[in-house]
């Protein structure tokens, strides 16, 4: 496994790269800070001297509880202030970090600079006036849309009914079974459903990933919080490709034929040309006549359906149909006015009031 040598910023002198094994910044000789963060630069060393291996392996840190100075794990008592290391004492260990690859840092997280007071930016100038345009320029666009209930006359009015003759003709049908009131019935062999039939096995090919071992791959970065990084090694599966053949089971869909029957039934028929339509421009709506189909067994009365409109002067010359009830358009006249909503600004017609 892998060594390599770390980093650390001190933060009372601003020295940067101070080697990760070192307790102590070099240049003016502070300890670690409590929170180090160690980082692995891309160039970091990779460690060959035995003695140092032990160390790296030896375990993390750990920050005495008295004058709270970092010591190396194989210390058994601080060498700033002498106390012991023991349980009494309060000591912490340093955090050992494990990352996935390429997730290591590598630098030290960055440490806002206080400005010195000349060099704190001026205050912008409030633009108020472009302000005031912006909020001029959406009370114009937005609320200029804001409804607003208007009375308007009515100019003209129009309206149409219908009234659908049904037909009763002979309507054929394929079914399985013959219902009551079938004529001119006839019957044929059809495919009713299929079975699936069991035919035998074909050997077939396809590819599969077998696996045929192992390797050690690195799978990942441990900061051992004494200031190196070694590689966390993991045993990965190793894949090839490979065909193999395999048996099948083949099936095939066998129709099974019945009886099917073709008849025709008598039925009531909607059809476009027997549909009856009067319209006008009128307030004097009326129905169509059916009196031509009266008394003929092979026709009779269906749906009827009805539809109103107004037609609106909207100023500006602008004519605006809507399509109201029987009840309301029957209770007005060209004299009448109506009550709808409309933009305030621009004037769009958002329809009639409710």
């Amino acid at each position: 496994m892998a060594i390599r040598v770390g980093r650390w910023d001190c933060p009372t002198c601003g020295t940067v790269g101070v080697a990760g094994p070192e307790t102590r910044c070099p240049q003016c000789g502070a300890s670690r800070p409590k929170d180090v963060q160690f980082y692995l630069p891309p160039e970091s060393e990779v460690v060959e001297d035995e003695a140092l291996i032990r160390e790296a392996r030896a375990g993390a840190d750990w920050v005495c509880g008295h004058c709270h100075t970092q010591n190396k794990a194989s210390a058994s008592e601080c060498f700033s202030c002498g106390n012991p290391r023991d349980e009494d004492s309060q000591d912490a260990a340093l955090q050992e970090r494990e990352y996935r690859p390429g997730e290591a840092p590598k630098a030290a997280p960055s440490r806002p600079r206080t400005l010195h007071p000349e060099e704190q930016p001026k205050p912008k100038r409030k633009r108020s006036w472009f302000l005031g345009l912006l909020l001029l320029v959406a009370i114009l666009l937005g609320g200029g849309a804001i409804p607003r209930t208007v009375e308007v006359g009515i100019q003209a009015f129009s309206w149409e009914r219908t009234h659908q003759i049904m037909h009763k003709e002979a309507v054929q049908h394929e079914e399985w079974q013959v219902p009551a009131g079938a004529f001119q019935v006839e019957s044929f062999q059809a495919i009713h459903h299929y079975n699936k039939v069991f035919r035998g096995y074909e050997t077939r090919t396809r590819t599969e990933r077998v696996q045929v071992g192992t390797e050690r791959v690195v799978c990942g970065t441990i900061d051992k919080g004494n200031g190196y990084f070694e590689d966390r090694y993991c045993n990965e599966p190793v894949y090839e490709s490979r065909q193999v053949e395999y048996q099948e089971e083949v099936y095939d869909n066998v129709p099974v034929y019945d009886t099917k029957y073709r008849f025709r039934l008598w039925e009531w028929v909607a059809r476009q040309e027997y549909l009856l339509r009067t319209s006008g421009n009128d307030q004097q709506p009326e129905w169509p006549v059916t009196s031509s189909y009266a008394g003929k067994e092979d026709f009779r009365e269906g749906d009827k359906a009805e539809r109103y409109w107004i037609d609106l002067a909207l100023p500006g010359g602008e004519v605006q149909r809507e399509e109201i009830p029987f009840g309301r358009w029957s209770q007005l006249d060209e004299s009448s006015s109506v009550q709808g909503k409309r933009a305030w600004l621009w004037g769009w017609w958002y329809g009639l009031e409710k």
